[in-house]
């Protein structure tokens, strides 16, 4: 194989490999290193990884001012089909059963529709959950009814300021646009999930648009994701006044009524912040304000959990908890039924449904900390195995170039991003060039106003 240039190291994978049947020890033993597992932690504990995205596509048909994207991204092609499902037989050796894959890229949805249907039956056959991480544009509901159909279980709409769709100046603006996806999804068996990045343009309007997404009936997770200085877009640093703190009492704001971010830890408390309310159009009540009665059930469902190899057995775990344990069990319900009967007090005719609200804070590209990375829940996967998510965007245009071998019945093939289908030798180009290798009219974030400084315009493009 040639020697491969690359203008960063290769960071070695976070995937954590492992002998034994503890799938969750590895995670474990990141977050003790760093003295983040603590009594009310899940990760770790309950399953050995939160998600991880398999990047279908860098293809994107926005250009977002905080793109995690690098400048050389869309210069790549598509991994085919066996590429992609040699990394989900790997997400599944690590992680066992039960783990969230993000479809993602890129927008996965400028792939086929058949490709993806194929996914998510394969990923259905593995045992895995699906997710469908898209912009909305192009998923209709014909797009999403198939892919329903063929096993999809969320999808999860990122709709924001920073993707500077025309016609919209703001974010209670592009709440119409929000209701429309809404439509698309409902009723055809999929959770529906929306994602928000928080940064300058949007921040004083973030309590608003919270209060939006809790009283929508069909919003299942809404999750916020603060300003990162990574990746081609065009705003970098994050301005002081957005922290975990603002953020989270923006929230709480919108919401109206504190949501106990710190009481439940998802991974690295820097990292990510968990709430889960009951909720119905016009009121929300915190189910994790009890704190006392929360670390006592996370003690005893780790108690009667067995499932050491993979990821929590919800119901079985709640079964064998109200037969060891059932006065405790009896708390929790009781617990759960007032807050029920107070959030459906005012209004006889709500339905309270669960939601859960998740903050992340992902890290800028040139101020990566060790001891978060290694304890990181949300992974990417790339041809070196399992990585940290903020790790991987940081080093973006390496993991592109690095070289996927996969065993066929005709013997070994190669692939990487410089390739459009699977190769008989692993002598294959490097895809990391120089910014002139993409063209032109595809250039975006950063290149985008370089190509504009130099005087070229939109037409020359």
């Amino acid at each position: 194989m040639k020697e491969t240039t690359h203008p960063l190291p290769l960071p070695t994978p976070a995937g954590r490999k492992f002998s034994g049947t503890d799938q969750r020890a590895p995670l474990q033993s990141g977050l003790r290193a760093c003295g983040e597992f603590g009594p009310t932690q899940t990760a770790g504990q309950f399953y050995p990884v939160a998600c991880v995205a398999l990047e279908v596509t860098q293809r994107c048909n926005l250009d977002c001012t905080l793109c995690y994207l690098s400048d050389q991204a869309e210069a790549t092609n598509d991994p085919p089909l066996p590429v992609l499902f040699a990394r989900l037989a790997m997400i599944h050796s690590h992680y066992g059963p039960g783990t969230s894959v993000q479809l993602t890229g890129g927008d996965p949805t400028l792939r086929s529709t058949d490709d993806l249907e194929a996914l998510c039956r394969e990923i259905r056959r593995l045992g895995l959950r699906s997710c469908l991480m898209t912009n909305g544009i192009r998923a209709t509901r014909d797009i999403l009814r198939r892919l329903a159909q063929a096993g999809l279980n969320d999808v999860a709409f990122h709709v924001d300021m920073t993707q500077e769709r025309k016609g919209f100046s703001d974010e209670a603006g592009l709440n119409a646009v929000r209701l429309n996806y809404i439509a698309r999804a409902q009723g055809l068996g999929v959770r529906i999930l929306f994602n928000t990045t928080v940064f300058g343009g949007n921040f004083a309007e973030l309590s608003d648009l919270a209060r939006f997404f809790r009283d929508q009936d069909q919003v299942a997770f809404v999750s916020f994701q603060m300003q990162a200085d990574t990746g081609r877009g065009v705003l970098r640093a994050r301005p002081d006044v957005i922290t975990q703190d603002s953020v989270m009492r923006a929230i709480e704001v919108g919401y109206g009524s504190t949501l106990d971010f710190d009481v439940v830890q998802v991974g690295h408390s820097q990292c990510n912040r968990y709430a889960s309310v009951l909720r119905r159009p016009g009121y929300a009540m915190s189910l994790l304000a009890k704190r006392k009665l929360v670390r006592i059930m996370i003690a005893a469902l780790a108690g009667v959990d067995r499932s050491s190899d993979g990821h929590l057995d919800i119901q079985d775990s709640l079964r064998r908890l109200t037969i060891r344990h059932p006065i405790l069990a009896t708390r929790a319900a009781l617990g759960f039924l007032h807050v029920y009967l107070r959030v459906a007090f005012f209004d006889r005719w709500a339905r309270p449904t669960r939601q859960t609200v998740f903050l992340h804070n992902f890290m800028a590209s040139d101020d990566l900390d060790a001891g978060r990375c290694a304890s990181c829940v949300f992974m990417v996967a790339t041809p070196n195995g399992p990585l940290s998510m903020c790790v991987h965007n940081a080093h973006r245009d390496a993991h592109l170039a690095a070289v996927d071998q996969i065993e066929t019945t005709q013997g070994p093939r190669w692939w990487n991003g410089a390739v459009s289908g699977l190769s008989d030798t692993d002598d294959l180009p490097n895809v990391v060039a120089h910014p002139s290798a993409l063209a032109f009219k595809r250039l975006k974030g950063r290149l985008r106003e370089q190509a504009r400084v130099a005087g070229q315009s939109k037409e020359d493009l």
